[in-house]
């Protein structure tokens, strides 16, 4: 199929598409298709967070040293890595549907496998597999809400699931520490409890999480678009808005390759969310793998530095509420560089020798800094690109973004180790700085449709 360039002109089909969608009060899905997606975005986010608390208990059941221990993680980013680009181009070339399964099922099974571990290189195995299916659930699942929104409400949605996703983290977070306090293998069960995102999957259907009607026009599939558009006006209320002008939109869109991606028109903006992810996450992975180290190295004591990076997790459920109320009130942009730069000035809180108060308090909000740019991030990285490549690029710009944790080791460590903590924490702020700088180069987004920003 022939590539169609960024700012061609949209068929008629995809505009008309568009104003349906924007018309309506709300996203016209039932309740299954609501509890798949917060389900998809509350396993994806377990599973990251849930591999810090178990570590040390596979560290110790496998004798773990030196390199091996960090092979389990290391190898997970690359296959979020990998995963993002297989399943991103799976949803963009055979529809957001078959994405999705794909990836909820390596998720899902790597999860529960993971569970059955026997030694360092089937852990290592399946953690890969897990991150496979990690690495483009969160951006299909950001992407697809966001082509199924009224164009007002992308980042409220998205904002609300975040919020949810947040309250059971923070449960689980807790209920988790008996688990393994009660066993040597507690590790098992909350690892193998990943593994029941594979409940999701019955739910990729026609009634629940349904084909998205932009990428069906996009393909020249309008009929069926309009199918799935009037039972979303049936839901929400609303009176059939007319066909999709199925007769102007006979051939589908040129397909997008990878490599597209990465020349123009698309260049630009593949390098902003590409840039601002892998140079975020070098700066974020540094903090939340080694913040009990800095906070010793600026003399708050082991047990206060623990006590405080548990507290820190609180904080992002405060400032989901904040994303809430804002997202749809602000430029998506705006918040991700309010986000990045009051994570960067609370590390330097924590680093400037004010006072353990001051240094605690930096360390709390550094947290709220960073959950309050996730999700307008997420919603910004899926809506700058046309439908034909939303989901390779979005889950591209994440997955590979990743990649950024793989080097952070290699960034933030030796400095840590070498020169103490003021260095590391004053070139993560630098960092955070340059992300910010760079997400501030992309494009208006907020109250505009998809076609339009595309444009």
């Amino acid at each position: 199929m022939s590539q169609m360039p960024l700012d061609s002109p949209a068929p008629v089909s995809a505009r008309a598409v568009d104003a349906r969608i924007d018309a309506m009060p709300k996203v016209g899905l039932n309740r299954a298709a609501w509890l798949a997606l917060m389900l998809c975005f509350f396993f994806a986010n377990y599973d990251i967070s849930v591999l810090a608390i178990t570590l040390p208990a596979m560290r110790d059941e496998f004798g773990l040293t030196g390199a091996a221990l960090g092979y389990p993680v290391t190898w997970n980013l690359v296959g979020y890595c990998i995963g993002a680009y297989l399943f991103g181009r799976v949803a963009d070339r055979y529809g957001r549907q078959k994405g999705l399964t794909l990836t909820i099922a390596a998720l899902g099974v790597g999860g529960f496998l993971t569970a059955f571990s026997w030694d360092v290189w089937s852990l290592t195995f399946f953690r890969f597999l897990t991150g496979c299916g990690m690495g483009a659930v969160l951006a299909l699942c950001s992407a697809y809400i966001g082509e199924l929104a009224p164009k007002n409400q992308r980042g409220g949605y998205l904002s609300r699931l975040y919020m949810v996703g947040t309250v059971l983290l923070l449960l689980i977070g807790f209920a988790s520490l008996p688990v393994l306090a009660a066993s040597a293998t507690g590790w098992r069960f909350l690892l193998g409890f990943g593994g029941l995102v594979l409940l999701v999957l019955p739910l990729v259907n026609k009634n629940a999480l349904v084909e998205s009607p932009r990428w069906l026009v996009a393909m020249g599939r309008a009929e069926e678009a309009d199918g799935i558009v009037r039972e979303m006006e049936s839901r929400v209320g609303l009176p059939p808005g007319g066909t999709l002008l199925v007769e102007e939109s006979a051939s589908a869109e040129g397909e997008v390759s990878a490599r597209a991606l990465f020349k123009a028109p698309y260049l630009a903006r593949m390098l902003i969310v590409l840039g601002f992810w892998f140079i975020f996450y070098v700066a974020m992975y540094g903090y939340a793998s080694y913040l009990p180290l800095i906070l010793e190295g600026i003399g708050i004591s082991t047990s206060k530095a623990i006590l405080v990076t548990v507290l820190g997790r609180v904080m992002p459920l405060i400032s989901v509420i904040a994303a809430v109320l804002l997202v749809e009130r602000m430029e998506r942009r705006t918040m991700v560089v309010i986000g990045t730069l009051v994570f960067a000035a609370s590390l330097l809180l924590i680093t400037l020798d004010l006072g353990e108060g001051v240094a605690t308090a930096g360390a709390l909000f550094s947290s709220f800094g960073i959950a309050f740019m996730a999700t307008p991030a997420y919603t910004y990285t899926a809506e700058v690109f046309p439908t034909r490549a939303r989901g390779t690029a979005s889950a591209i710009a994440d997955g590979v973004g990743h990649l950024g944790g793989a080097v952070t080791p290699f960034v933030v460590l030796p400095i840590l180790t070498s020169f103490g903590a003021r260095p590391a924490s004053f070139v993560m702020v630098g960092l955070l700085v340059i992300a910010a700088a760079i997400i501030r180069l992309g494009v208006r987004t907020r109250d505009r449709s998809l076609t339009d920003i595309a444009a």
